[in-house]
Parts: C-alpha cells; structure tokens; sequence
C-alpha cells in the first residue's frame, strides 16, 4: 500500500503502525510527502501524534501483563530486576526518549506498562523523543534533497 498517496490520513497511519510492534517505517512516508511538497510542520505534528498513539498502545500492551508474570516468564533474578524496577521508575523514565527506535523502544514501553511506570511521565518523555526524531528526520531529508538539485 502506498501511504504516501493518502497524504496526511496515510501519514497518520503509517506512523501509528510504525509506533507498535507491526513492522512499519514511517520515515519513508515522512519524506515522500515532505519532497512532494507538503508543508513541513503539519507532517511533523501528524507523525509524531501517529507514532505517540502507537506507542501508548505498547504502554497499555505492557499494562496487562503483571509483574509476577514477567518474572515467571523470563525466569529472571527477582532481586535484579527490583534493582532495575527502582531504576526504571525514577531516573531511568528518560529511557522513554528511545522510544521510537526500532525493536528496542517497543521492548522499553512495555516494560514501563508492565512496571506501571506513571502513564502522563511516561508518554510525556516518549512524545517529546518522537518529536525530536521527526525534526531531525525532516531536516536530514530535506537538506540531503537539496545537496542533489
């Protein structure tokens, strides 16, 4: 399916899909419709929205397993995964800024579900990694784009 063709709605979709664990790259969605001439700011805005909800999804995928359930299932150090747990929950919630890179952000937002990480810090910070992905993301294509006219 061409997402790029349904502008903004494929945009939108493309970056939601690409912010769960279905395998999806809305970079290339971002940049066809950036090079086609879309205004910049509304494709970040809608991108960074699409992937942010996607990733909530993680979060709430996270939420319904419980915390005994990982530790039988990974069959993990109980007394180190505490360790990681207090980490996680204070400091560590900076780790939501990676939010968005492939495979390993997934497996970090449904830890923060699964450690009932604070929802609004949480996906505060993830939206905030998101964006800056985006910027960076639309800069880098259309700067590169004009290195070739």
């Amino acid at each position: 399916m061409d997402f790029t063709s349904l502008g903004y709605f494929g945009l939108f979709v493309a970056a939601f899909l690409a912010g769960t664990p279905f395998p999806m790259n809305s970079e290339v969605v971002l940049s066809g419709l950036l090079l086609t001439g879309f205004p910049v700011v509304p494709c970040i805005v809608v991108a960074t929205v699409g992937n942010w909800l996607g990733a909530i999804v993680n979060y709430f995928m996270g939420r319904l397993c419980t915390y005994e359930q990982m530790l039988r299932w990974t069959r993990a150090n109980p007394e180190r995964l505490d360790k990681i747990r207090t980490f996680l929950m204070g400091r560590g919630l900076w780790f939501a800024l990676g939010s968005s890179l492939p495979i390993i952000g997934n497996i970090v937002i449904i830890s923060y579900g699964i450690l009932r990480a604070p929802f609004w810090r949480v996906t505060g910070i993830m939206f905030i990694g998101q964006l800056l992905r985006f910027i960076i993301w639309a800069a880098f294509t259309l700067g590169l784009w004009q290195v070739f006219e």
